[in-house]
Formats: structure tokens, C-alpha cells, sequence
């Protein structure tokens, strides 16, 4: 295995010196605050010293995508306690409008902002729908380096996807890109089984042929299936043999390489 900055030969993340430590990280999901995932990663990052904060839904928002509330009452209640973080909220709204309120709203200046870790992949084209995702771009649109973290698969330990990003934070912290974030996709596997880390694009092709089943005449059940796609050299290719993807993600939208022959059919 090639040797990465974010894992050591041993096949276990790597420590870094020289990086900032002791930081104050805001966590959010889109799972809401009951996800395992999400109290794991409290715990774990309390434990090494860190200043958590979090701001979760208070229930199930998956596939939000960026929506937020606007001119609408949205409720954010405290929490007396959670897995030790130093102040807890959660809250009526979206991901997006979670990560607003602790920008916005709380005294705090949050070194990091982590999304996750989400239940199930957020690579290729799920990034669109991702309320996950969108959480980490809402923090970057704030100026807080962002990170977001999926466990791919369902069902399964968060673990290996906890332990990541622990032992990886302040390396992480350090790398954010300036107008972007890191997307995080770790394999439903033990950290002993987990072959390295790859950075690597966002797979191009579509993932999902989604379609509606009939169920009545006014109601259609939203489901689709995986499509076997190329995809080799990319997100979701790396997980699916087996390694950890990293792929930064910018929150500009402007195709540039279109700019000039745009310009030379429509700009008069």
C-alpha cells in the first residue's frame, strides 16, 4: 500500500505534530441527535481533549439536501447533557438551518465543523441530495473549515468510521481546502480490513435508477436500484474496494472551463 498522509504502513490512522489541538468542534448530522454515529463521535472527541458542540436535528432529515427555514418559527431546545459535549441543542429544523443557528446564534467560534457520521454512503451523486453534506457546505459558507463523514452501508458499527476521524481531526482541521470541504466515505468494515485511504473525484456517473411504484391512485412509493456503473478511480470505486475516500468538494458552482465559449456565443 502506497503511504498516505492520513494512515500509517500499520493500516491505523496516523498521528500528526505541529497541527492545532484542544479545538472547539461543532458536530451536526442529518440522522438526528439519537444516532449512534453521531454519540459515538461526541464521546470519542470529548475524550481527546476537544470542545464539542452540537446541533443536530431532532429527528430523521436525510436527503434534505441545503433547504433551510426561512421567515418560519423553527424550535431549538438545550439538552442538560450529551455525551459530554458543552452545550447541545436540537431542533425542528434542517441540517442546514442547525449549522446556521450554532454559526449564528451561539458565542461560540468553532475551529471545525464535522457532519456525521451519516448512516449509509454520501458519495457520486448522493452528494446533491445529502443533508450531510450540505450541513459541512452551510459551515464553510460561514468560514468554518468543514468535514463530512459517512459510514457506507447500513445497519453496521460506526467504529472504524469514529476512530478515523478521531485520530485524524487536527490533520484534517489543517487541511480544508479555503472554499470547500472534505467528504469522508468510510467501508462498513473493521479498521483491521480497511486497506488504506485514497483521494480521489467524485464519481461522474449516476449511482441509482430511481422511479415511483403505483400504489394508489393519488399515492407512489419513491424507491430505485443500484446501477453498476465505471468507476474505478473515484469515491465510489475506492470504497467499494475496500478503502477510505477523501475527496474535497468546493461549494462554487461555476463551471469556468465554459466561460469562454459561452461567452463567444451570448455575451454581446
Amino acid at each position: 500500500m502506497r503511504e498516505n498522509p492520513l494512515f500509517t504502513k500499520r493500516g491505523f490512522p496516523a498521528k500528526k505534530n505541529n497541527i492545532k489541538t484542544n479545538m472547539k468542534i461543532l458536530l451536526t448530522n442529518d440522522d438526528g441527535y439519537q444516532s449512534t454515529g453521531l454519540m459515538l463521535l461526541a464521546k470519542s472527541l470529548v475524550e481527546e481533549g476537544h470542545e464539542v458542540y452540537v446541533v443536530a436535528p431532532d429527528g430523521q432529515r436525510s436527503a434534505f439536501s441545503h433547504s433551510a427555514n426561512i421567515y418560519k418559527d423553527i424550535t431549538f431546545k438545550r439538552l442538560d447533557e450529551y455525551c459530554g459535549a458543552k452545550s447541545a441543542y436540537i431542533s425542528s429544523g434542517t441540517p442546514a438551518d442547525c449549522v446556521k443557528f450554532a454559526a449564528s446564534a451561539t458565542d461560540a467560534k468553532f475551529d471545525l465543523l464535522v457532519s456525521g457520521p451519516n448512516n449509509g454512503e454520501n458519495y457520486g451523486d448522493c452528494i446533491l441530495y445529502s443533508g450531510t453534506v450540505a450541513a459541512a457546505e452551510e459551515g464553510v459558507l460561514w468560514g468554518i473549515p468543514s468535514v463530512a463523514l459517512s459510514r457506507v452501508g447500513f445497519g453496521g458499527a460506526f467504529q472504524s468510521t469514529v476512530d478515523y476521524l478521531t485520530e485524524n481531526v487536527e490533520l484534517l482541521h489543517e487541511l480544508c481546502p479555503k472554499n470547500g470541504l472534505i467528504n469522508i466515505n468510510v467501508p462498513d468494515l473493521p479498521m483491521s480490513k480497511i486497506k488504506g485511504v485514497k483521494v480521489v473525484p467524485q464519481c461522474e456517473s449516476r449511482l441509482f435508477d430511481d422511479y415511483f411504484e403505483k400504489k394508489s391512485d393519488e399515492v407512489w412509493f419513491a424507491t430505485g436500484n443500484r446501477i453498476d456503473v465505471e468507476h474505478k478511480e473515484s469515491d465510489v470505486g475506492v470504497v467499494d474496494d475496500g478503502y477510505i475516500s477523501v475527496t474535497p468538494l468546493t461549494v462554487l458552482r461555476t463551471d469556468c472551463a465554459s466561460i469562454d465559449a459561452l461567452k463567444k456565443r451570448l455575451q454581446k
